[in-house]
């Protein structure tokens, strides 16, 4: 399963990098906070899944959360059964 999930995220590396995005590293982890892969990321998943439920509280929908800083984004998005985290520089 660990080998489908590499695919996915290389997949999704790849469409972003077709858009102009540099992407940092891709984390997915479950609803609970248990990782499921990661690429380049050493974030523990607890606060990111927690952060995705809170979005989903607070909306009454699952919602794609958006975090910037000067110099870093990253977007979190919450599935059915997952939560995808993707880490990007900003562009310049």
């Amino acid at each position: 399963m660990d080998k489908k999930f590499e695919v996915l995220v290389d997949s999704a590396i790849e469409k972003f990098t077709m858009v102009g995005v540099d992407v940092k590293g891709v984390l997915v982890c479950d609803k609970s906070g248990l990782i499921l892969t990661s690429k380049d990321i050493s974030i523990s998943p607890g606060p990111v899944a927690c952060l995705a439920e809170l979005a989903a509280t607070l909306s009454g929908r699952r919602t794609t959360v958006c975090l910037e800083h000067n110099e870093n984004q990253v977007l979190i998005h919450q599935t059915d059964k997952a939560v995808v985290a993707v880490y990007t520089n900003n562009a310049a």
